[in-house]
């Protein structure tokens, strides 16, 4: 099984079946012939790379890049490719938020080359995002606590974790306010700030509750994030519960 998901956008035909072409010999694909589709099918899977047509119907190259942007749904490189340009431009390509500038017409091993060259950076940093993002399945992580303590005493601490609380319940209280008005983006920014919050001072289960969240405010998914509102303020509430009865916070 190919372990490589990429993303083909390109309304040409003939571009198209040979970019299937070649990158199908090493890698999976999918195609899309205009920037609506490809959206689209950000929306319904995870792509490792994207190649990015930029004159199309519908909806351009550089549109499409800055909703997919914008709405968060890939961190995988986009490239650009197209014949409208040469090397000389690639520098408002890269300004505009693409990571690489091919010209067409392409060169095959060139092509397929600078593709495995950004799929390699691209697993590296995703390795290393891994790694870093890996978030222990407690509702307080003590080994947060202990690097708090090295500048705070434990009843400061407990009084910075009830504050995070009072404002935790205060974003929460918004949030089914904002849903009645499908106001996503307002739901996604206020969870996005919960959840920046937790993670900083350990609250862990806090964190995972509410980062399910925000990507449920970004897809729209209206029933289901509010069952995981709910979900949320029962973990808030465990964590409230244990900075009742932790010996941790005694001086």
């Amino acid at each position: 099984m190919k372990s490589k998901n990429i993303l083909i956008v390109d309304d040409n035909d003939l571009n198209r079946k040979l970019f299937e072409n070649l990158v199908g010999q090493i890698w999976s694909y999918q195609s899309a012939t205009d920037g609506l589709e490809a959206i689209q099918k950000v929306k319904e899977d995870k792509f490792d790379l994207i190649l990015m047509d930029i004159q199309m119907p519908k909806l351009d190259g550089i549109s499409a890049l800055k909703q997919i942007k914008a709405s968060d749904l890939a961190t995988c490189p986009i490239i650009a490719v197209t014949a409208f340009a040469d090397e000389s431009d690639r520098m408002a390509f890269l300004d505009q938020g693409f990571d690489e500038f091919i010209t067409k017409p392409i060169r095959p091993r060139e092509f397929l080359e600078k593709i495995q060259h950004f799929l390699d950076i691209n697993q590296e940093k995703n390795s290393k995002s891994s790694e870093k993002l890996n978030v222990k399945n407690v509702i307080l992580d003590l080994d947060v606590f202990g690097q708090l303590g090295k500048y705070n005493n434990p009843q400061m601490i407990k009084k910075v974790y009830l504050d995070f609380i009072e404002e935790s319940m205060g974003i929460l209280e918004r949030i089914p306010k904002e849903l009645e008005t499908n106001n996503f983006n307002e739901v996604a920014e206020s969870l996005h700030i919960l959840k920046g919050n937790s993670g900083t001072l350990g609250a862990n289960k806090v964190f995972m509750e509410a980062q399910k969240a925000e990507l449920l405010a970004k897809e729209g998914d209206k029933s289901t994030l509010l069952s995981q509102h709910e979900k949320i303020h029962k973990e808030i509430e465990s964590f409230l519960n244990y900075l009742n009865e932790a010996t941790i916070f005694e001086s």
